[in-house]
């Protein structure tokens, strides 16, 4: 894949226009829908990257991300509302409300930090051992949901979605189709591409939904020195499920191994 000069399809989708006094005018369009609705990630991204025009301090960079889903985000308009609530001498804390005809679809909040020195520094999760993705084929877009085909797939961890596997987990490297440097709305975009883990042990296609999710920023985004054509490892986890509803854990690791950030989300089991 070579750099491309049309411009990115996933900064045009996140990036929303500034109304004035926190205000954001978002246009969604059904090639970025999962279901009946915009997919989590691209709305995830496109309030973080409201938030971080808000803020206006690129030195307090992202540490956390939470997104309650309310309601389907439909195609044509929405408005986001920003609110920055504390600004400390370190920490500044930020909430934010998407609407669409007057009702909520997104309540989200976030956290931005100053990076400060400390002596304690360590990572247990090294990247999973998979083929890198050069070895790997790409995922034809006729098995993805509608916005999968914005992004390059290639499986290499765990099982399929829906195979009735014994284990909750899957993965896969994947990138934007048109070259886009990683950066922290990106990155929740990736870690939300992929189904939840529990589609994995599901026998048969059933329909999962997010209710919320919270990301977890481990390395200054964006990310130095990365190519704008860089596969990054997205792995899936769940480790429980009961009463309709599973948890999940999703980790995303850059090439050379580095652990980047993490999402862990409630999904909702329609099975």
């Amino acid at each position: 894949m070579s750099a491309s000069p049309l411009p990115s399809p996933f900064l045009l989708a996140t990036t929303w226009a500034p109304q004035g006094a926190g205000r954001y005018e978002a246009t969604l369009t059904p090639d970025w829908f999962q279901g009946r609705g915009a997919y989590g990630g691209v709305l995830g991204a496109g309030i973080l990257r409201s938030m971080l025009h808000a803020l206006a301090d690129p030195p307090r960079l992202p540490r956390s991300l939470t997104v309650h889903f309310c309601a389907p985000a439909l195609a044509g308009p929405a408005q986001l509302s920003v609110s920055v609530d504390r600004a400390g001498r370190q920490v500044t804390h930020l909430s934010a409300r998407l609407e669409q005809g007057g009702a909520v679809t997104c309540l989200a909040s976030a956290t931005f930090a100053l990076s400060r020195e400390s002596a304690l520094q360590w990572d247990t999760r090294p990247l999973p051992a998979v083929p890198p993705p050069t070895q790997l084929p790409s995922v034809p877009t006729e098995l993805l949901p509608t916005f999968g085909q914005h992004f390059d797939y290639r499986w290499c961890l765990g099982a399929p979605p829906f195979t009735g596997a014994e284990e909750a987990l899957l993965g896969a490297w994947v990138r934007p189709r048109v070259p886009t440097p990683l950066d922290a709305p990106l990155a929740v975009a990736l870690l939300d591409a992929l189904p939840p883990a529990a589609s994995a042990r599901a026998e048969g296609f059933c329909n999962l939904a997010t209710m919320d999710y919270t990301a977890h920023f481990y390395t200054p985004l964006p990310l130095e020195g990365a190519s704008p054509e860089a596969f990054y490892l997205r792995s899936g986890r769940s480790a429980h499920a009961g009463g309709g509803y599973s948890d999940d854990l999703a980790l995303l690791w850059s090439e050379d191994g580095r652990l980047l950030a993490q999402l862990r989300q409630m999904a909702a089991l329609f099975a």
